[in-house]
């Protein structure tokens, strides 16, 4: 069946002062940290740039679709869903670095009936730690975008879609750490730390 990866790495990054796919954490850049840890598991990794370029060398890049250039992430989600020769994709942003590749594996094999899995870590959504069946979630993402629309949650919800439970959640505790998400300096010092 094979599986693409979509890594997002296409936002502005205003809070980070600069290019987030390349800040350093731990000795790699936060977009190698997500990078290793799809490669054992994706058949194709494609990273979604957005609007402007990025050397990175041995990776495929992919640009949003130039009708929706900056709208977001469902835009840079398009992108790779559009651009992706699989069947079933795995979305995951480049600012979070220590999602478990086992939450992910979980995440795929959850797409048995159904068109879209992610997950609700804690109080809030995290819809770009998701695995989507690539045709009706390009589908779907164009529509949106089409539309006016956005956000990545409604998106998700238009589709056949599975949100895991917190007990599914909780062997990858503590949730704050799985899902760390990096937005800025301070919070890139902290984890560094």
């Amino acid at each position: 069946m094979g599986l693409t990866a979509i890594i997002l790495a296409g936002g502005l990054a205003t809070r980070m002062q600069g290019e987030k796919p390349l800040r350093m954490l731990r000795g790699r850049t936060l977009l190698q940290h997500t990078l290793d840890l799809v490669a054992p598991m994706a058949d194709e990794v494609l990273v979604s740039t957005g609007a402007r370029e990025l050397d990175l060398p041995g990776a495929r890049l992919v640009p949003d679709a130039p009708e929706f250039v900056q709208r977001g992430p469902l835009a840079g989600i398009l992108a790779g869903l559009e651009a992706a020769a699989h069947s079933q994709a795995l979305v995951l942003a480049c600012d979070l670095p220590n999602v478990p590749r086992e939450l992910l594996s979980l995440l795929v094999a959850t797409l048995v009936d159904v068109d879209c899995a992610y997950t609700r870590p804690a109080a809030h959504d995290e819809p770009l730690v998701a695995a989507v069946n690539t045709a009706p979630a390009a589908a779907a993402a164009r529509k949106a975008l089409a539309a006016g629309a956005n956000k990545v949650i409604p998106c998700w919800q238009a589709l056949r879609h599975r949100v895991l439970t917190a007990a599914e959640l909780s062997p990858f505790a503590p949730l704050d750490k799985a899902f760390a998400n990096i937005n800025t300096l301070a919070e890139l010092e902290r984890e560094d730390a």
